[in-house]
């Protein structure tokens, strides 16, 4: 499959807002589109952090940033659950 062009992401992502805005989104197609484009630059960013962190180093900031990213896709999995926490807070 393709990667589709900027253009056609553009479209695809208008249409999808304008289907909840009308509330004509019976079959969650636009919320599920709107839902992993938010999913896929939260991963995005994670990919890059950890790509950072394996090719320069394993400084303590690089770390940091690397588990926040970690956390932030966690928190998106889990949702509402009681000990949705990643890692152990110190």
């Amino acid at each position: 499959m393709n990667k589709p062009s900027r253009e056609e992401i553009e479209q695809a992502v208008k249409l999808a807002e304008a289907l909840r805005e009308k509330g004509k989104d019976q079959y969650k197609l636009g919320y599920v589109l709107l839902y992993l484009l938010e999913r896929n630059k939260i991963l995005e960013d994670l990919r890059k952090k950890a790509e950072y962190y394996v090719r320069f180093g394993m400084g303590e900031q690089e770390l940091s940033n690397l588990r926040v990213a970690l956390e932030k896709i966690h928190d998106m999995d889990v949702g509402d659950a009681d000990d949705s926490s990643f890692f152990a807070r110190e």
